[in-house]
């Protein structure tokens, strides 16, 4: 589990309730999930709603963190109503919360409201919101025991069991219903959106935690309506054919009907498979059952095949040939004589032209007819795919200049400017490039001292330019060659560390250029490590007065990591 935790927390609840999962390990090996300290104060008393957002592949939950200051016991939580505690052989109280009142339900139902006002207003889904208690204190024991009071709400005490189930049955609560897991980039876009201090967790530490990894924000309503239909079951609803056959003015597809589509692609693409990958399933009530090609001779004994899952078993049978049966090898027909009058088949998928000689029921003409059947599958997938990949990056064609998921290829010199590469969605304008041997004097803060003190072997460094959402973004990418991998994580870590200054990026350095801001203002973070190299990337709108959510100019610089820089010497 990852805690997040970026200012000083201000209760004695919320210290305990934060430490008791600090002990926990990260990762899922425990629990994978994010609790972020955001807490939600309303009202002119400044009272609590909610303490913490807890984050989960499933889904999201808020989570409120109470005191119980003098009192112990049992305590009795219910959906409606106060709440009460009774010590061991004694009488039931009210039970009196830390800050006043004796249910946190109210608050949390408002918390839940806000936050999801707020993920929507930033272009997020948030789906079910659950609502978890934690009660800290002199609790010696909950009931209902499992914490859960229906509806979405839970309780919990500090006892990492009871925590562990309850976040666990919020898990379950959120996920009802939920067409698409959180990916990393919906979990970085929802905390910026709920207004978290500080950087946020990188998309490693995201991938730890379980969240899949994804550049894009997903959870959005108009994906996932797609994704909810291609999970649902598929209903039959047939349209009538007009009058006379005739097709009528074709009309352009709606997204819906793409969606359908789609869906109906995977399902019978599914089915194909199942069904080339299937034995062939004997037909009831036929005593001699027939391949697709019959062959002269007696009929074939009842365990003949049926053709692929009995898919030919209605063709129309063939007199019978008096004459010796045939053998296994095909009788050779002289080519200028032409072969014998046959029965017509039905014109059915996979029957043998009538100007060409029937195969016998040979394991290699077995064989082809299963090839051909996996080859249609595979080429179906394939289809469906290349449509998924469509609707996701919103149908726009790729460009013969750089279309693609990918940066596209550089000449051995590396990028110049003026060159136009993309990455993910977006397209970017090479407009500045510059490579040094050493980082001393090219960076500043902490990071300046750790370069100082070990320098690199070498510093390559780009700028971007990029539209996105139609205003003008500036992108930064640092490359540093360490000297072994293990001195990149070391750089890498203290890059990423709030207040410890950063590699500078050219327009720190006075490089510029046409329409380009002179310095980066609000800029979002990203940076991954291969080996001995760490990229640094930062993004930023151009124009303040035209920017756009901080979401879409974090996602560009997720985008960014891909882009290439010039080489170093001897590369």
């Amino acid at each position: 589990m990852l805690v997040l935790t970026p200012e000083p927390l201000q209760t004695a609840g919320e210290r305990a309730f934060f430490g008791e999962l600090s002990r926990w390990d990260t990762g899922a090996s425990v629990r994978a999930a994010v609790v972020a300290s955001v807490p939600l104060v309303d009202g002119p008393l400044g009272r609590r709603q909610s303490d913490a957002v807890l984050l989960v592949p499933e889904g999201i939950a808020v989570i409120r963190v109470v005191e119980v200051p003098r009192q112990s016991g049992v305590v009795t939580a219910s959906p409606e109503g106060a709440w009460s505690i009774a010590a061991e052989g004694g009488p039931s109280q009210v039970l009196q919360l830390g800050g006043g009142g004796s249910s946190p339900l109210d608050g949390l139902m408002r918390a839940g409201m806000d936050t999801a006002m707020k993920l929507r207003r930033a272009g997020l889904e948030p789906g079910r919101i659950a609502r978890l208690t934690v009660l800290v204190g002199e609790i010696t024991g909950l009931v209902p025991a499992d914490g859960d009071l229906g509806e979405g709400d839970h309780v919990a005490t500090l006892e990492p069991r009871s925590l562990l189930l309850a976040i666990a049955r919020a898990s379950r609560h959120a996920g009802v219903d939920n067409p698409r897991l959180w990916t990393t980039a919906d979990v970085r876009a929802a905390l910026l959106a709920l207004e978290l201090p500080g950087r946020g967790p990188t998309v490693e530490e995201l991938n730890g935690e379980s969240f899949p990894y994804s550049p894009y924000v997903l959870r959005r309503p108009q994906l996932l309506t797609p994704a909810a239909m291609a999970a649902s079951p598929l209903v039959a609803d047939p349209a009538p054919e007009p009058a006379g056959g005739a097709s009528g003015s074709a009309e352009p597809l709606s997204a819906s009907a793409v969606a359908r589509a789609v869906a109906a692609s995977v399902a019978s693409a599914h089915a194909a498979a199942v069904s080339a990958a299937a034995p062939p399933r004997p037909v009831p009530n036929l005593t001699g059952q027939r391949d697709t090609v019959a062959v002269d001779g007696p009929a074939s004994p009842p365990n003949a095949d049926a053709g692929v899952g009995g898919l030919f078993a209605s063709a129309p049978a063939e007199p019978e040939q008096a004459g010796p049966p045939r053998t296994a090898v095909q009788p050779v027909v002289p080519r200028a004589e032409e072969p014998p009058p046959r029965p017509p088949l039905s014109p059915a998928w996979g029957a043998v032209p009538p100007d060409r000689p029937a195969p016998d029921d040979e394991p290699d003409g077995e064989r082809r007819r299963w090839g051909l059947v996996i080859a249609a599958a595979v080429l179906a997938l394939a289809v469906v795919c290349g449509v998924a990949v469509w609707l996701l990056t919103g149908g726009e064609p790729e460009d013969e200049a750089g279309g693609g998921t990918g940066p596209a290829p550089t000449t051995e010199a590396g990028p110049a400017p003026g060159d136009v590469l993309a990455a993910g969605s977006t397209r970017f304008t090479v407009e500045q490039v510059r490579v040094d041997e050493t980082c001393a004097g090219h960076a500043y803060g902490d990071v300046a001292a750790f370069l100082d003190a070990t320098d690199c072997v070498g510093l390559s460094r780009a700028l971007y330019s990029a539209s996105v959402e139609g205003a003008p973004v500036v992108v930064s990418v640092s490359r540093v060659t360490m000297a072994d991998p293990a001195t990149a994580r070391q750089l890498r870590a203290l890059a990423d560390t709030n207040g410890s200054g950063n590699v500078s990026d050219l327009l720190r350095e006075g490089l510029t250029f046409e329409g380009g801001p002179a310095k980066l203002s609000g800029a979002e973070y990203a940076s991954a490590t291969s080996g001995a190299t760490v990229t640094i990337v930062e993004s930023a709108w151009s124009d303040p007065a035209r920017a756009g959510s901080a979401a879409a100019v974090d996602a560009v610089a997720t985008e960014a990591l891909a882009l290439p820089v010039p080489p170093l010497p001897g590369d």
